[in-house]
């Protein structure tokens, strides 16, 4: 709560969305370590709310749920309840299980590679024990989950069939459920950047490249569409 008040604005403007996110700069290649802060800001720059970055790592993952009722924004616009449901099965299969096999790969067994593209706000000489720390946690956390139960290539091959079904279902259209973006693209587009953008050989890239580059093509139409500036770590 300390850390909270100290980046707290006082000079805080109504209808104005402070979004308090990992710091931009222990990132590279993506705006932000975390999918679901990645998801957060997409959808609202996809729904035009506007918002200003508070760096510091405070997490809430039902925040889409109030903004939505706030700013009466739709998640699902124009979207009919079946193809609804069939979003929000595949919201939660990227969130609660293809996630896993991109966080397994990265930090539980690459680590020391994927320590070229995190920075952690410490000292130079704590950052070697913090990734070791961070290591450990997801491992412990994947376990309790119940993927981290099998072994990595079954957890890899969960998330290279997870990425084959989204291939399938999203075929040609231009966004996942048709014509019109909605909060399932938000989704998306925050857990398989990480994947795409990050330079590791994820198993799970190597199945988009060689057998779904209708995924490709998706995730770079969102990334220009909504996020122009997504070279620049401070926008």
């Amino acid at each position: 709560m300390a850390e909270v008040k100290e980046n707290w604005k006082p000079e805080w403007k109504r209808d104005v969305v402070y979004l308090h996110v990992f710091p931009r700069t222990m990132a590279k290649c993506v705006p932000n370590i975390s999918p679901f802060a990645m998801k957060l800001e997409m959808w609202l720059r996809m729904n035009n709310v506007p918002y200003q970055c508070s760096l510091l790592t405070c997490l809430n993952r039902f925040i889409i749920e109030y903004l939505s009722k706030y700013f009466k924004k739709n998640p699902y616009p124009g979207i009919n309840p079946e193809q609804q449901a069939i979003g929000r099965s595949f919201l939660k299969m990227a969130e609660e299980n293809t996630v896993w096999s991109i966080f397994w790969y990265r930090y539980v067994e690459h680590m020391t590679e994927y320590r070229k593209y995190l920075t952690f706000q410490v000292p130079e000489e704590m950052q070697e024990k913090v990734g070791a720390g961070l290591s450990s946690s997801v491992k412990d956390r994947a376990w309790k989950h119940g993927i981290g139960r099998h072994s990595s290539k079954e957890i890899y091959k969960l998330g290279s069939d997870d990425i084959r079904a989204i291939s399938s279902f999203l075929g040609e259209k231009k966004y996942f459920l048709g014509d019109t973006p909605s909060l399932v693209d938000c989704t998306l587009f925050g857990v398989l950047s990480q994947a795409i953008f990050v330079p590791l050989d994820f198993p799970m890239k190597a199945v988009i490249k060689e057998e779904c580059s209708n995924i490709l093509d998706y995730i770079d139409r969102l990334k220009t569409e909504f996020w122009s500036h997504w070279d620049d770590q401070q926008i």
